[in-house]
């Protein structure tokens, strides 16, 4: 149920951006020095156990635009996943667990002057620190992660310096020690861009 719940939601926001009447009265071409803050977030809770469990992320970026359409800057990323044990549960307490990210990013933004729908690429690595608490005492930490991560998107410009993004992203997470297991995933990032800046 929850999948095709996010499916249908997913399917309404797409449908929005790309049904959205255009505006070309303004320039959307980003120049040298323009200044690029962006955010994302998604919360996830299950409804249909009878134990609590939720999952949330959130992502702040800002970038320097140093030639026009193409920018650098930094990510920073913060997730949290809590779990209700059962009273039967091998684990005495409550389960959260915390991870956080910080990277570089390069981003391309493919669109010209004028243009509603401004298309972009981004890429970039990632340092990760996760840690396990079960009843907000810690039991677990890692820092020695190492990522990358790899998108393409769109970008629906409402005005001159304020547009609404969404964007496919894959994300490879590669541990250093030999026990750590290779990652790989798969999500859609929804967010909101302002440009400081001409």
């Amino acid at each position: 149920m929850k999948n095709i719940i996010s499916i249908l939601i997913s399917m309404i926001v797409v449908g929005s951006v790309l049904a959205a009447p255009p505006s070309t009265s303004y320039s959307t071409s980003r120049g040298s020095g323009t200044i690029m803050i962006s955010g994302s977030g998604t919360y996830t809770t299950e409804l249909d156990q009878e134990f609590k469990s939720s999952e949330w992320n959130l992502a702040v970026d800002g970038a320097l635009f140093l030639f026009p359409q193409l920018a650098a800057g930094l990510e920073f990323g913060y997730r949290k996943e809590y779990e209700e044990q059962p009273p039967e549960s091998s684990i005495a307490g409550d389960v959260e667990n915390i991870g956080k990210l910080l990277g570089p990013r390069v981003y391309i933004f493919l669109g010209g002057r004028n243009s509603e729908l401004t298309p972009f690429v981004k890429g970039g690595a990632n340092y990760l620190i996760r840690k396990r608490l079960i009843d907000d005492e810690e039991v677990w930490s890692n820092q020695n992660e190492l990522g990358l991560t790899a998108s393409a998107g769109v970008l629906l410009n409402l005005a001159k310096n304020v547009g609404l993004s969404v964007e496919t992203e894959y994300n490879f997470e590669k541990g250093t020690a030999v026990k750590d297991i290779d990652t790989k995933q798969l999500l859609i990032k929804f967010g909101i861009r302002s440009f400081l800046g001409k």
